[in-house]
């Protein structure tokens, strides 16, 4: 069935059933409530692609039930008082399915926006980082023609390398302001306003009468909803960007990070903290979160641990992060000679940032040991 003719099919049932029960009310005396009924067609109006027909419905089914007020029979024993509430009744419900409708259309094409500028942002920034990455093996590319003619001049090749890590720094450091930016972006303009509609609902249902069961309940089902969306986009928000590295320091981060992967994984992860100086740059907070992001992810996916440790202290050299398992290890020669993808490479680049120093050492079925040594000069600064 095609969308036209549901939305047909439902016009023709909202005209029926108002019909029907104009019909009936002509037959029932004053002081019988049947025009609450009229909500129902209100409800099944909203069934509609037209986001105006329950809106048209309660406008043309008010004189309705005025009509059937009116030319009705009167039954003496019931106090005319009574019909006439009834009526009025029947009319607050009538309209009270229609507004709450109408606010519900107005939050889901509320919603509806949300989501498309949100996929329009995403796809901004993603064209952004694809044209920066595209331009990066353009790069990589033209400095390996260039090695090839260059193999003489030593000055030269360790002149282009230069260029060429230069240009990964830049990337990396254009990756995580992109990302802050997102995350930013996504916590402070979406995730408010969908709390701003919870809140509206919220108020929307408090003052619903007792009575509008039907219409709370169909409310507090859009209340949920929205929570569910707000606490999707506050998940998404964080995998960007961690707003907790900024606000609260690297020891809370990277305690709210072993949680996360311990509660992810069968592995038990502890964070140890010794003593630290009393600020950290965010530029060696953020080299320090990522790569241990990156370390307890390759154990948890390779390592086959069931135990790892990471463990922030300060020497009186640098400050220092070790990340430690028990699992089945690798030949540390083998990797760094044929390297299969970009981890390593990644972070060699996150501490060559901070002028720091990274160490790896691992023995086949007895562990890994990595550990990143960024000197107290930078940390101070």
């Amino acid at each position: 069935m095609t969308q036209k003719t549901h939305d047909r099919n439902i016009r023709t049932l909202v005209v029926g059933l108002s019909s029907l029960l104009f019909v009936i009310d002509l037959f029932m005396p004053l002081g019988i409530a049947i025009g609450v009924l009229y909500a129902g067609v209100v409800l099944l109006a909203a069934a509609s692609s037209n986001s105006r027909l329950p809106f048209f419905t309660a406008i043309s089914s008010t004189p309705l039930i005025i009509a059937g007020a009116v030319l009705g029979p009167q039954d003496h024993d019931i106090p005319l008082r009574v019909g006439v509430s009834n009526r009025i009744f029947s009319l607050v419900i009538l309209w009270i399915a229609a507004i709450l409708l109408w606010q519900r259309q107005q939050a889901v094409a509320e919603l509806r926006r949300a989501k498309d500028e949100l996929e329009a942002r995403v796809d901004a920034r993603t064209k952004e980082l694809a044209d920066v990455n595209q331009t990066l093996l353009q790069e990589i590319s033209g400095h390996v023609e260039t090695e090839g003619f260059l193999r003489t001049s030593e000055q030269a090749l360790a002149t282009s390398r230069q260029e060429l890590r230069d240009l990964t720094a830049r990337l990396l450091t254009v990756q995580e302001e992109e990302r802050r930016r997102i995350s930013r972006d996504l916590h402070d303009d979406i995730n408010q306003r969908l709390a701003m509609l919870v809140v509206q609902a919220e108020s929307l249902e408090a003052s619903l009468p007792p009575s509008a069961g039907a219409c709370s309940k169909e409310l507090r089902s859009i209340q949920d909803r929205l929570t569910e969306l707000s606490d999707d986009v506050r998940h998404l928000a964080y995998q960007f960007h961690p707003s907790i590295l900024d606000d609260l320091g690297l020891p809370v981060a990277l305690q709210r990070l072993v949680d996360d992967c311990a509660a992810r994984s069968t592995i038990e992860i502890l964070l140890e903290v010794g003593t630290l100086p009393h600020t950290i740059p965010q530029t060696v907070s953020t080299c320090l979160y990522r790569i241990a992001q990156e370390c307890l992810a390759n154990v948890i996916k390779h390592a086959q641990a069931s135990r790892a440790t990471v463990t922030l202290a300060s020497t009186a050299e640098a400050l220092t992060l070790t990340v430690q398992d028990n699992g089945i290890g690798f030949d540390t020669q083998s990797v760094v000679d044929n390297p299969r993808g970009l981890g390593l490479v990644s972070m060699a680049e996150r501490v060559r940032l901070v002028h720091g120093t990274v160490t790896i050492d691992s023995i086949p079925r007895k562990g890994t040991r990595l550990s990143i040594h960024v000197p107290h000069a930078e940390v101070s600064v």
